[in-house]
């Protein structure tokens, strides 16, 4: 009796540890998914929703029993025992509708100058952040440069880009923080004062990268035509893909994001990061609980 409580103690146990990884994989898997399947809802012009993990709860229950049997005979004593245990786990995930205000701060509100900081100084590329997240940039002179192809002031915007991606590479771009408030980019031998970006909100930010989801010839009518930015590139199939990092099934379509493209991979990683440190002050933590019993 005592080797089977043994036994289904390690067995517990191990599951609890196999659980725990499990359900953290399959909640970061759905949280990147369902950032696909609102990017190409908004592709084809359809509203997002976004569900939010609210708890995890795991109940675990095991069972042993033990059996003996005696039988006399004239050679001596046989003695059989025999026993059984069970093991079981119900986990239960809960997740809530993203609405109201919460949704307003998260995806309507323009991303924060002091988000923006934590994302450079997280080490994301700021020739990348400019491109994603930048609306328009005020020059010195009062020149306004506007992220948009479609804009006479584009060109110089691209400069801007290029001057950053120099710089990277240059390990010369910085930012500082100012002794009254406020924070500085340095790149190259200029300051930029991070207030003169006008920053975009998170549902803009996922409308630009939308522009580059593939449309099958069929679905021409329900979109229109972008010009791609090659930021989030999400290909469509008719079945599942194989080499797909991340996929989603929209109308009777596979769209993902190869595991081979790192340009694709580190945009979604970035909305994806973007969408939580958006969220504003924490609410309560997610719930684990994990009653094991003996």
């Amino acid at each position: 009796m005592t080797m089977l409580i043994a036994s289904g103690c390690a067995v517990a146990t191990n599951a609890i540890r196999s659980d725990f990884l499990e359900y953290n994989g399959i909640i970061q898997f759905n949280q990147t998914q369902q950032m696909v399947l609102n990017l190409v809802r908004m592709h084809y012009r359809e509203s997002p929703l976004f569900l939010q993990a609210g708890s995890v709860t795991a109940a675990y229950e095991s069972r042993a029993q033990v059996s003996t049997e005696a039988t006399l005979a004239n050679d001596g004593t046989p003695i059989t025992i025999g026993g059984s245990y069970q093991f079981a786990s119900k986990p239960t995930v809960t997740y809530t509708p993203i609405e109201g205000r919460a949704y307003v701060q998260q995806f309507m509100s323009e991303i924060s100058y002091d988000n923006f900081a934590l994302l450079v100084r997280a080490g994301w590329p700021t020739h990348k952040l400019i491109t994603m997240l930048v609306e328009r940039y005020t020059t010195e002179n009062g020149e306004v440069l506007v992220n948009n192809h479609k804009s006479k002031s584009y060109s110089k915007f691209k400069d801007l880009l290029k001057k950053f991606e120099e710089a990277e590479q240059a390990d010369r771009v910085g930012l500082f923080m100012r002794p009254k408030g406020g924070y500085d980019l340095r790149v190259g031998e200029f300051t930029i004062p991070v207030e003169r970006l006008q920053m975009r909100s998170l549902v803009d930010v996922m409308f630009f990268a939308s522009q580059d989801v593939e449309t099958p010839p069929e679905h021409t009518t329900r979109t229109k035509k972008f010009d791609s930015g090659g930021n989030l590139r999400m290909s469509y199939s008719e079945s599942k893909p194989k080499n797909a990092m991340v996929w989603a099934e929209y109308n009777g379509y596979y769209y993902s994001v190869d595991h081979n493209d790192i340009e694709a991979k580190d945009t979604l990683a970035l909305l994806v990061q973007i969408s939580r440190i958006q969220s504003g002050p924490p609410g309560p933590a997610p719930l684990l609980t994990i009653p094991a019993n003996n």
